[in-house]
């Protein structure tokens, strides 16, 4: 009943651009499909919010989590770009929201993003963000932070959280 309520006051209270609430840390946003959608995560406290909808619109969706009930992949400290991807879990379907920061300075596109959409274990959809529009708080993603304030430990070894 908790989640629920907070989830109907997080609906209630979207801002028409979609965009954080006063007070609140953008961890990772974006337009999508050549600008016509807007996806906003943001960190509040204890709390995490996903939106997804039109640009200028009310929200489609939107989700409110504490930081314990979010799954996040921390990225391994290895590779040519640094990434961290964190999920949000709404009957039955899955939301995962990821950035990804090239290494390289003189990369192109140094910053690219999106969310893959599954059920099941099935891929319904995977949406880019438009190049150029990723805003991310970066590498490391406050959201992991929250989590280790909230008591959570990550384990690199079993990829999970304790």
């Amino acid at each position: 009943m908790r989640l629920f309520l907070s989830s109907l006051f997080f609906v209630a209270s979207a801002l028409p651009a979609i965009a954080c609430p006063a007070g609140s840390e953008t961890l990772v946003s974006c337009s999508l499909k050549g600008g016509s959608r807007v996806l906003t995560t943001c960190l509040q406290g204890d709390q995490v919010s996903y939106a997804f909808g039109r640009r200028g619109a009310d929200a489609d969706l939107a989700l409110q989590r504490n930081v314990r009930e979010v799954n996040m992949v921390p990225w391994p400290g290895i590779g040519r770009s640094i990434w961290e991807e964190f999920t949000f879990d709404n009957e039955g379907t899955s939301y995962t929201v990821y950035y990804s920061q090239e290494r390289d300075p003189s990369a192109e596109l140094p910053l690219a993003g999106g969310v893959i959409v599954e059920q099941g274990g099935k891929e319904l959809a995977h949406l880019q963000c438009d190049p150029g529009s990723v805003q991310s708080s970066g590498y490391g993603l406050p959201l992991y932070e929250a989590k280790e304030r909230a008591g959570q430990i990550y384990s690199l070894e079993t990829r999970s959280w304790r």
